[in-house]
């Protein structure tokens, strides 16, 4: 009897586990989303000047490659998976996404000229926390409650 209800247990955390996953997966996966429509919004800058128009895409790009690689280095590691696979999982994504980042920006101010820094590092930045801009209405809604 206590072996069925400790099963029983076991069973519900792991689909608990499970659907939490799943959220943060879909809640990552939007956030990616929303920084490809930003970077993509970059290019309206062209009408400005072309020159920042491209260095703001470049930013933004950047930004969203790296966050894109570290979920999805996060988030190939399945819940099932021992809490240290887990963690480790996200040790690695976060220093590859470093290392990609800086690959990234070495590459784009050898590579590009012109370039205008500025735009691409502010682009790189806005773009960068565009999760947490997209997250606060929701803290709020849920703090309301």
């Amino acid at each position: 009897m206590q072996k069925d209800m400790q099963q029983d247990q076991l069973d519900s955390d792991r689909k608990n586990l499970e659907r939490q996953n799943e959220l943060s997966k879909k809640q990552a996966l939007s956030y990616i989303k929303v920084q490809i429509a930003l970077t993509a919004a970059t290019a309206l800058l062209y009408f400005y000047d072309n020159v920042v128009a491209y260095s703001a895409l470049t930013g933004g790009l950047i930004a969203t490659t790296a966050n894109a690689w570290f979920t999805y280095k996060v988030f190939r590691v399945g819940p099932a998976s021992a809490a240290q696979a887990m963690l480790a999982s996200v040790y690695v994504g976060e220093v590859y996404k470093i290392v990609l980042t800086s690959a990234l920006f070495i590459c784009a101010f050898l590579l590009i000229t012109p370039i205008n820094a500025f735009a691409l590092l502010i682009s790189y930045f806005f773009i960068h926390i565009s999760p947490i801009v997209v997250n606060l209405p929701g803290k709020r809604t849920g703090n309301s409650e």
